[in-house]
């Protein structure tokens, strides 16, 4: 049976060359298509209103830690003194924030007020 495989194999590659040459006609015609539809790029997820109450920056002086949170879901930690420490996309359920790190670790907090209470500390909003 590995030799049959090996002759259908042989004979499609055989079979797929055939035609290719530099004669524009071998070429298959193309069609061109409209711009002006929906954009192909994906865009972020919406966010909800208790994530969209999030965005800006939220920082902890006693832990060297700042928050950014973005309009788009996604976040940026510095951490004492460390510029851009983690990247990340967080989620905010009922009271719960949950930062979900690019380095696989997601972090929860909940929101007391006007403050985020989380393990490391208190993030208020500067």
């Amino acid at each position: 049976m590995t030799m049959v495989t090996a002759i259908v194999a042989v004979t499609l590659l055989g079979l797929g060359a055939c035609g290719k040459g530099d004669d524009p006609a071998d070429t298959p015609a193309t069609s061109e298509t409209s711009t002006t539809g929906s954009p192909t790029t994906p865009t972020a997820e919406p966010t909800n209103d208790a994530a969209s109450g999030l965005v800006g920056d939220w920082h902890d002086v006693d832990a060297s830690w700042v928050v950014h949170f973005n309009d788009d879901g996604t976040y940026v930690e510095d951490f004492e003194g460390v510029t851009d420490f983690r990247v990340g996309k967080y989620t905010v359920d009922g009271s719960t924030v949950s930062l979900v790190g690019d380095d696989g670790n997601t972090d929860t907090g909940t929101i007391e007020g006007e403050t985020l209470v989380f393990k490391l500390g208190t993030l208020t909003r500067q």
